[in-house]
């Protein structure tokens, strides 16, 4: 779930804030039910096309962290 920062003002103000906005988590529960996918399955993550350095590399190392997961209980379960 991409640009949390721009659709939350408490998000924009601190990234830090992600995990604690009552909007965002609202937004991840909603994208869960209608994906029909675990809320642990719905990442946040800031927009980062007008970046020049990624100084919130937590939320992209997270996210590339849980899909590298989901591809290892796959490919587990597939052999």
């Amino acid at each position: 779930m991409a640009k949390v920062d721009e659709a939350c003002p408490l998000v924009e103000k601190d990234l830090q804030n992600i995990y604690l906005s009552p909007y965002v988590k609202s937004k991840v529960q909603e994208v869960s039910s209608w994906l029909g996918v675990p809320v642990s399955c719905v990442l946040p993550l800031k927009n980062y096309n007008q970046e020049l350095e990624l100084n919130c590399d937590v939320l992209l190392l997270t996210a590339l962290q849980q899909m590298l997961n989901f591809a290892d209980d796959y490919l587990d379960d597939a052999g």
